[in-house]
């Protein structure tokens, strides 16, 4: 792997697991959809 693939994949993870975009689920939000999911099986 040569470093500009390295880096490339080290940006896409972060971009991936960024929270600093609007509109993504903080954690109370992802447990309430969790506990929903939950009690519909």
């Amino acid at each position: 792997m040569t470093m500009w693939q390295f880096m490339a994949a080290v940006d896409g993870y972060i971009k991936a697991n960024s929270t600093d975009e609007p509109g993504k689920l903080d954690g109370g939000e992802v447990d309430e959809i969790w506990e929903w999911l939950q009690g519909k099986g």
